[in-house]
This record gives C-alpha cells, sequence and structure tokens, in this order.
C-alpha cells in the first residue's frame, strides 16, 4: 500500500478498508479471548436467521433460478456485454468460473456430502434405507447445481450490463445498485458504503475460512505420504505455499496468471477423474450418476422448496437453506468476477455458462467421486459414514482411495495438487473482487491486490496459532447472506428495468447491429480468404 501515490490514494476507499479489516480483527480478538461467548452467541443468532429466514432463502433463490433461465433462453440473450469479441477461450472461462466457485470444498465434499444424506436425508425419507442412499448423490448435484449457481448468473450479467452496456465506471457493487437507485455512481451514498462493507467482510470470512478448511486436507495429504503430523507450523506452512501461488498468480494478471492455473488445474482434475472413474468401478459409477441425475430432475421444485414444516427434522435449515445462504454470501464476489471475464460474451453464454456449465463440472467432479465413494462403503472396503461420523472426514478420502492402485503414493500427491490448483483460482478471484470494491473508477493497483491477498492469508494464520476454530466467522460470514439476499432482489428488479427501458430506447437494436455487421465482415473475410487459397492452389506449378 506504501507504494501508492497520491493519485492513486484518490481513486481507493481507504476508510472503509481501515473499517472493515478493523472490525474483523475486532471480532477475531474477542473470538479468541471469549471463545465460549462468541460461539454460543454467534451459533445462537446463526441458527435463529436460518431457521427464521429460511422460507424466504428458499423462495429467492428458486425465483432467481427461473430469472436466470429467462436471462440466457429469453429475448435479452442476444444482447452482447462489450463492444468486443470474447477474451477468453470457453475453456479457460469455464475453468476460471468454476474454480473461483468451488476452492477445496469440492474436493472434500465430493467424497463425504453423500453420508450425511444417507444418515439424515431429506423429503421425508428412512435414514439408512435404500431410497436415501440412491438419493444422496442427487441432492449433492440440487445443493451444488443450477438453482444455486443461478444467483451468481444475475448478479454477473448485472455488473457485465452496467459496466460495459451502461457505461459504469467501476465494478463496485454498491456502484451498480446506487445507479439503478438513480444516484451517482457510488459518491457519498451510505446505501453504496454499507453495501460495500458487506462485501469486504464476507469475503474475507467466508474467504479465509475456505483457505482454513484446505489446511486439513492438505495435512491429511502430507501425513498419508510422509507421516507428517499436523502441527501449527505445518499448517501454518500450507497456507503460506497455497497464498505464495495464489499471490503470484495476482501478480501475474487474469491472462498470464488465474487463466493458467485454472487450465492446467481443470486438466489435472479431468486426469485424476477419469482415473478414478476407469480404474474404480466404472460401471456402478455410471449408472449411479445417470440415476442421481433422474432423482434430482425429477424432483427439483419439491428439494428447492422443501421446508419440513410437520416432521421438522432440521434437514431443509442444516443443507438446503445453509447452501442459499452460502451461495448468496459470494454472489457480489462472483458477481465483480464473471462481469471482468465476460466482456464480449453475450447475456446468453454468460447464463448458459454460469447455470449449465458450471454445474455440468460440478456433477462431474461430484458424480464420480462421490459414485466411487459409495461403492467402497457397499463393498466395506471403507467405512465412509464411520469415518465421518467420527469427525474425520479428511481421513475418509485417503481412506477410500487406498482402494485404487496408487491410491496410496500417486492419487495423495495429486490431491495435493489439486487443493493448490482448486484454491488459488478462488483467492485470487477473490482479490480482484476485493479490489474492485475499494477502487472507484477503473483498473484496481496490483498493489492493493497484493495486499488483499496477504490479508486472505494472515486471517486463518491468526486463527489457527490462536486455537479457535473457523466455525464462529464462518457463521458470521454467512449471517451477512440476509441483506445480500435483499440486495440481489434488488438487482433483479433493477436490471429488468434497465432493460426494458434500454430495448424501448433502441441500445439494443444498435448492439445487435453492431454484432450482425461484425459477423458479415468476418463471414467475407473469410470467404476472401479462402478464395485465395483456392486460387494458389489453381495456379499451374
Amino acid at each position: 500500500m506504501e507504494n501508492l501515490n497520491k493519485k492513486d490514494r484518490g481513486n481507493i476507499e481507504i476508510g472503509l478498508i481501515v473499517v472493515s479489516v478493523a472490525v474483523l480483527a475486532v471480532f477475531i480478538i474477542f473470538m479468541v479471548l471469549n471463545p465460549e461467548t462468541t460461539i454460543s452467541g454467534i451459533g445462537g443468532f446463526f441458527n435463529k436467521m436460518i431457521s427464521g429466514l429460511g422460507p424466504v432463502f428458499e423462495v429467492v433463490a428458486f425465483v432467481t433460478f427461473l430469472i436466470g433461465l429467462y436471462l440466457g433462453l429469453g429475448k435479452y440473450g442476444k444482447i452482447r456485454l462489450g463492444d468486443c469479441k470474447p477474451e477468453y477461450s470457453t475453456f479457460s472461462y469455464l475453468a476460471m468460473m468454476l474454480l473461483a466457485s468451488l476452492a477445496s470444498a469440492a474436493l472434500y465434499w465430493s467424497f463425504t456430502e453423500w453420508a450425511f444424506y444417507y444418515e439424515a436425508p431429506g423429503l421425508g425419507m428412512e435414514p439408512h434405507s435404500t431410497e436415501a442412499l440412491e438419493s444422496s448423490l442427487g441432492y449433492q448435484f440440487f445443493h451444488w447445481g443450477m438453482v444455486n449457481q443461478a444467483m451468481y448468473t444475475v448478479m454477473g450479467v448485472a455488473i457485465a450490463y452496467g459496466v460495459y452496456v451502461r457505461k459504469i465506471k467501476s465494478f463496485q457493487t454498491s456502484a451498480i445498485c446506487c445507479s439503478m437507485l438513480g444516484e451517482k455512481v457510488k459518491g457519498k451514498s451510505v446505501i453504496g458504503k454499507v453495501i460495500d462493507f458487506l462485501v469486504i467482510f464476507g469475503v474475507l470470512g467466508a474467504l479465509s475460512s475456505s483457505l482454513g478448511l484446505a489446511v486439513p486436507l492438505a495435512a491429511g495429504g502430507l501425513k498419508t505420504l510422509f507421516g507428517i503430523e499436523a502441527t501449527p507450523v505445518v499448517q501454518i506452512g500450507i497456507i503460506v505455499v497455497i497464498a505464495l501461488v495464489y499471490t503470484f498468480t495476482s501478480y501475474l494478471g487474469t491472462e498470464k496468471g488465474m487463466k493458467v492455473i485454472s487450465n492446467a488445474a481443470a486438466g489435472l482434475c479431468i486426469i485424476f477423474l477419469l482415473y478414478v472413474l476407469c480404474a474404480g468401478p466404472t460401471t456402478f459409477i455410471l449408472r449411479n450418476i445417470v440415476n442421481s441425475l433422474g432423482h434430482m430432475i425429477s424432483k427439483l421444485p419439491r428439494m428447492s422448496l422443501f421446508t419440513d414444516p410437520i416432521e421438522n427434522t432440521g434437514f431443509a435449515e442444516s443443507w438446503t437453506i445453509y447452501f442459499n445462504a452460502f451461495y448468496l454470501n459470494y454472489v457480489a464476489m462472483m458477481g465483480i468476477f464473471i462481469a471482468k471475464v465476460s466482456k464480449g460474451r453475450t447475456i446468453r453464454e454468460v447464463a448458459v455458462a454460469t447455470i449449465f456449465g458450471m454445474t455440468a463440472g460440478g456433477w462431474f467432479i461430484f458424480g464420480i467421486n462421490g459414485s466411487f465413494s459409495i461403492k467402497t462403503f457397499l463393498d466395506g472396503s471403507a467405512d465412509v459414514v464411520g469415518l465421518v461420523n467420527s469427525g474425520v472426514g479428511d481421513a475418509a478420502i485417503y481412506k477410500i482411495l487406498e482402494v485404487l492402485p496408487g491410491g496410496a503414493s500417486l492419487l495423495p500427491f495429486l490431491i495435493l495438487l489439486l487443493i493448490v490448483g482448486f484454491v488459488a483460482p478462488s483467492m485470487d478471484s477473490a482479490s480482484l473482487a476485493l479490489a474492485e470494491t475499494v477502487t472507484k473508477r477503473g483498473t484496481p493497483k496490483m498493489a492493493l491486490r497484493i495486499f488483499f491477498c496477504v490479508l486472505l492469508a494472515i486471517i486463518p494464520m491468526a486463527i489457527i496459532l490462536s486455537g479457535a476454530g473457523f466455525d464462529p466467522i464462518k457463521q458470521v460470514a454467512i449471517i451477512i447472506s440476509a441483506p445480500f439476499m435483499v440486495i440481489l432482489v434488488g438487482v433483479e428488479i433493477g436490471l429488468f428495468k434497465w432493460l426494458k427501458h434500454d430495448s424501448r430506447s433502441g441500445l439494443h437494436a444498435q448492439n445487435i447491429a453492431l454484432q450482425e455487421k461484425e459477423d458479415h465482415e468476418a463471414f467475407l473475410k473469410e470467404e476472401a480468404e479462402l478464395q485465395g487459397e483456392e486460387e494458389e492452389t489453381s495456379e499451374p506449378a
């Protein structure tokens, strides 16, 4: 931050950074000094919020899903976000967005989440029943799938439309919201400053917890491979290594940094999954994936709106509503990042990529790993349910992999590489979103991104060294999803007001005409090149 000159500092919300970091620091200190009081107080409020607002969360998520589908399939789908062609290939585009949204959570839960649904299923199913087991992966497909991904779709389209079509000078969520309210971009709006504070606090809390989740998973791999115990020094070392990687990719920029590591991680993940599929019970995995997709599709509306009012098992609050809140907490970060990498794409392309493309990528991971895990449980090769219930779910993953050839050496090593490859893009996108949030206009300075990279590593280090758990800060981050639910609804209303106004004003017609002109020119150029090649080949030697 010291490398920023006065002009740069005038373009940065220094006060917002100080207040956000100070509030977070005070909370962590209080959590360390009074752990029981903090856990009890935050936990109680968290449970009341999830229970009280649960039905509202579900309705908002499902309606947003329908809105996302309309954006992709409706009349506004042809509108291009920017006056240029897409900056990234489809593979890189999907890889960056998918890894930014999943982080290390996907690796852990892909092997173990089904066990929780088998033990305590939703939709009134009997625990430990065949129905519960057959539906377990389907519920995982649902929770990590289209309904929740659509929140990212709507926010990403809204921010991209505001910046690339309406020419708003900032990617700040507050700038988009305030413009929708008819105010100048941010200015001294109290609403804008509150929104930005919530974005910063929520992202720092949630992403720090995400990095913390990667630590025990990586530590389990080190123990499996080298017998190294997960001491505080080892845990800090894991964070430092991951932080160095994502800080370096941030320094290189999206094109040379994040795109490269996302492509590499996605490629390695595909190789890993294909190995599990081919070396494992291939037929069972494929049958279980198809069966689970059928279960999820057939019961999608009921899963989305299941509140369990009669039996009151707590399933909806513990899983469906929690996932709604979890995705809402990331909606600003992912919205900013999706907007940044979607320049030149149409609204339809963004909607299809985020709702269907990212979801399909997640299903590929969860389907293969989850089905393989279920088969090891059925065969008695690994007591996945018992290990998860004992609180050592990380150990369950490596125990499951031991069934496969190379499961005690090669595969744990690949898991370590995947942890870095999954977490780095997520933290990189977080640093970008945070830097954009405190930058009034233009491109954020690199020093600002590096500052947030370091901060994202310091927070989990402090929590680990203090001996405090990540649950309180994670719950506070999820609590912030409540105001983000209001923000998302407001953005949806504002976006359609923009679309309706710009359609009537002729802006959309100009946008589409420009695309058609460029396509026609590209066609003529291609025809001329082909004709030239034919003439060259027809000339006598």
